[in-house]
């Protein structure tokens, strides 16, 4: 199926979702423009995925997805990105196929409690951080609705470029996860393993030279809940994801 000339006018910005017929729920969202965008996730020549894999198994039962437009005649792109993340929040990322929450995440679905975390935190200069960490940032995964282990998991994985001398000497002890600027969990890091080679609630897609760590988190750890921020007081949150060292040389 695709929509007419007609119906793409009409449309404009849209928002849709891939429904499985079998229970009638949406398995992933995403946001085109006046165009096909939404149909050729069910082309056959698909890049692998979870959500591809999610279509083969559809099909393995003689079914095929369906594209629902669940909100349509939006006049800005900023418009569409921004109801994209709040269905996807409001679904929860891990009811969905999608990789990561969209765009606009800083503002999305959040507990009270997070928001205290996120926007009362006290700051610190990490110049004042001398304990060596990793900080990994993970803006794009976070979300309320994931568990523990899903935040520990979306933390430790799967990291490019980690040395060998940082993971067979383990030079940085303590990880930091980091989201909009805030240590919202810290993790002791106890190994370092090739990713894909511990237990997970992930999957990995085996592209090389990645790493994945093992350790605990640690609760009581004097950084978590701290807003970190560089000497004039600016947030450290220039990045959506990777990592970086504290302290810096």
């Amino acid at each position: 199926m695709k929509f007419s000339k007609l119906a793409k006018e009409s449309i404009k910005f849209y928002v849709y979702g891939l429904v499985n017929p079998i229970d009638d729920r949406i398995f992933y969202v995403g946001k085109a423009s006046a165009n096909n965008r939404a149909f050729d996730h069910l082309r056959k020549n698909a890049k692998e995925s979870r959500k591809t894999e999610k279509i083969q198994e559809i099909r393995s039962l003689g079914k095929e997805p369906r594209v629902e437009l669940l909100r349509y005649g939006l006049e800005t792109e900023s418009i569409a990105f921004e109801v994209e993340a709040a269905i996807i929040d409001a679904i929860g990322l891990e009811n969905l196929t999608n990789e990561v929450r969209g765009h606009g995440v800083v503002r999305g679905r959040t507990a009270a409690e997070e928001i205290e975390l996120l926007h009362g935190s006290e700051p610190i200069e990490v110049s004042k951080v001398t304990e060596p960490c990793m900080l990994f940032y993970i803006n794009e995964t976070y979300s309320i609705t994931l568990s523990d282990q899903e935040i520990y998991d979306s933390t430790r994985q799967f990291w490019q470029g980690v040395s060998k001398d940082n993971r067979e000497n383990l030079n940085t002890k303590i990880a930091l996860a980091i989201v909009d600027g805030v240590v919202v969990r810290v993790y002791s890091i106890a190994a370092w393993f090739p990713a894909g080679t511990t237990m997970s609630s992930r999957k990995f897609n085996g592209k090389p030279d990645k790493w994945e760590f093992v350790g605990q988190q640690l609760k009581e750890h004097p950084l978590l809940g701290r807003l970190l921020v560089d000497d004039k007081n600016n947030p450290i949150k220039n990045m959506q994801k990777g990592y970086s060292y504290l302290p810096r040389t």
